[in-house]
């Protein structure tokens, strides 16, 4: 498995998280994202519907009626339900995920706090124990992306 690890140091997660999901999506992948509380799933929840003027990234959540769940390709919760059968996990909560029903896993941190860059390190550590592919792209100062080490 992969396991994408983006270290972000300028940009928000609200900002950066929509347009990551947008090459999820255009992959024609459906992915799960673990948001850390209902606060703040809520933040994310209004920013991938007005983060661009162009249009907005299709998603659900346990908010939505359950009709509608399966139809999403994308779901914003704060548990470990998959409702969608997605391939893609999307951590934003400093996890080590254990769940293997996933194909691939992209961790989001936040580069400008110590604790979360070193739990990001542990985790990193643990996935490539597991013989799980690693990749880091690091946000540099100006706000572009630099695959690291």
């Amino acid at each position: 498995m992969q396991v994408t690890f983006y270290e972000l140091m300028v940009t928000s997660l609200e900002k950066t998280l929509p347009k990551i999901l947008e090459k999820v999506y255009e992959g024609g992948l459906k992915a799960v994202i673990r948001i850390e509380s209902p606060e703040r799933l809520k933040s994310i929840d209004s920013a991938m519907w007005t983060y661009t003027t162009l249009g907005f990234l299709p998603h659900g959540s346990n908010a939505d009626p359950a009709q509608f769940h399966v139809h999403q390709p994308i779901w914003l919760t704060t548990s470990s339900d998959n409702p969608i059968n997605a391939t893609v996990l999307v951590i934003t909560t400093q996890e080590y995920a254990t769940d293997k029903s996933y194909e691939r896993i992209l961790d989001i941190y936040d580069g400008n706090d110590l604790p979360s860059v070193q739990s990001a390190k542990e985790r990193m550590e643990k996935y490539q124990e597991s013989g799980n592919e690693i990749v880091l792209w690091k946000q540099t100062l100006k706000g572009a992306w630099e695959k690291g080490i």
